[in-house]
């Protein structure tokens, strides 16, 4: 399997010079338009003078070019760049198959300079990375909401005829000022299902942040949810500014015991909805079988997700100033109640034995200082005593339940709470 990256773009002696004509004179270059790991492309008229995009197989890693023809390094690679030639040409066929209003249509592939081409329809646009750098006001809720329906559309269409991209990123997705979306550059695609070994998978696009953890590895599964991940990172680098930690890390660092190194969206303040971020964070996760199986279910969930983020629930922290006023009434009042003790018992009179009298530790009294012999049966006075009255100032079009009432925490007596919690050895759990 050859790893291809992206390469920069500059003037460069490997390219078609203008003027160029292939296909016995059908196409006629005009300038080159971008240059990749897999190929270049050029803009191009046809013999019928419309402007199309003709796409050269052409992996600079391996290959040189001259007097024109497209030639190996070296011997030892000549089998790989044929297999490339030939994987070039499958796929270039299965995009033909692929008429869908988001995906580039394919027109023509053909076989000329020791290597292979194809022609396409030229999309107007720019690409994602263009269009965040150059306009990020664009970069709305609602763009990200339309990008989403109609790029999952497309990898939807092209998972249904059994195709995996492989290469998505933000500079294969280009969209117009009236926001349509098209997904370009299937020189890494491949047919799902079949392992990433042998010359059908010849060729994978690894671009750290957006590839997988299964693209760097030879042997590994690639499935529906590998071409998801690679469209969340492209979701979070339009969201964020930069993509997320390449995946290998993160499977690196948890495999190690190690924290993930990828923050989620959905507790993050970015400014955008919350199905959004949420979705995004399922795609990107690191096994394959807790992202997204199919385009259909990403879809589905950003539906019954809301846009809104569920609202925290506060965290319950006691008032200090209440607990001083509480410390300072109970103080108050024990204070006033205290009974100062005799210098000596009365004459005549026995002093009382210790089973006659409790302990002064153990007296509880109600906050108008009434001494309170049975706790129990005088907490159940109150509770039926409030009831009452909750009952008498009920407004008539009140309809909830008596005892929906009484089994709600928020109905319950804030009095009772308090001198719950100012009675000895007593705590507010006690309460009905």
């Amino acid at each position: 399997m050859i790893q291809m990256v992206a390469v920069q773009d500059s003037a460069d002696t490997e390219d078609l010079p203008e003027g160029t004509t292939l296909l016995n004179g059908q196409f006629l270059i005009r300038s080159r338009l971008q240059k990749g790991g897999f190929g270049i492309t050029y803009v191009a008229r046809d013999s019928l003078d419309r402007q199309v995009v003709v796409k050269e197989c052409f992996p600079s890693g391996i290959c040189t070019r001259a007097n024109g023809r497209v030639r190996p390094l070296m011997p030892d690679v000549e089998l790989q760049f044929a297999a490339l030639k030939r994987q070039f040409i499958r796929e270039a066929r299965q995009m033909a198959k692929l008429i869908h209003p988001n995906i580039v249509a394919v027109h023509q592939v053909f076989e000329e300079n020791n290597t292979a081409y194809m022609a396409l329809d030229q999309v107007k646009g720019v690409d994602l990375t263009t269009l965040s750098q150059e306009h990020p006001e664009r970069i709305t809720n609602a763009f990200l909401h339309t990008l989403l329906d109609q790029i999952l559309k497309a990898i939807g269409h092209t998972h249904d005829h059994g195709v995996l991209h492989r290469d998505i990123s933000p500079d294969n997705i280009l969209a117009d000022d009236a926001d349509h979306i098209t997904l370009i550059d299937f020189g890494a695609a491949r047919e799902s299902g079949i392992p990433s070994t042998g010359n059908q998978s010849i060729i994978v696009a690894v671009k750290d942040g957006y590839s997988p953890h299964e693209f760097y590895v030879s042997d590994a599964r690639h499935d529906f949810s590998s071409d998801l991940y690679s469209l969340g990172a492209t979701l979070y680098d339009m969201i964020t500014g930069s993509p997320p930690p390449d995946c290998q890390s993160r499977l690196a660092a948890v495999s190690s015991g190690a924290p993930d190194p990828y923050l989620p969206l959905a507790s993050s303040d970015f400014d955008f909805d919350y199905n959004i971020l949420a979705t995004v964070d399922r795609a990107l996760e690191i096994p394959q079988e807790d992202r997204f199986q199919s385009a259909s279910d990403w879809a589905t969930e950003l539906e019954t997700t809301p846009r809104v983020r569920p609202a925290r629930r506060p965290e319950l922290l006691p008032d200090p100033h209440l607990e001083t006023k509480i410390a300072q009434i109970v103080a108050s009042t024990n204070t006033l109640l205290q009974r100062r003790k005799p210098d000596s018992a009365p004459t005549g009179i026995a002093p009382p034995t210790a089973q006659s009298v409790a302990p002064e530790s153990q007296k509880v009294v109600d906050i108008f200082g009434n001494r309170i012999d049975d706790l129990e049966a005088w907490q159940a006075e109150q509770e039926l005593e409030i009831q009452a009255r909750q009952m008498k100032y009920k407004k008539p079009d009140d309809t909830r339940k008596p005892e929906q009432e009484e089994t709600d925490p928020k109905r319950k007596s804030w009095i009772m709470n308090l001198i719950s919690r100012c009675l000895p050895g007593r705590r507010a759990s006690r309460l009905p």
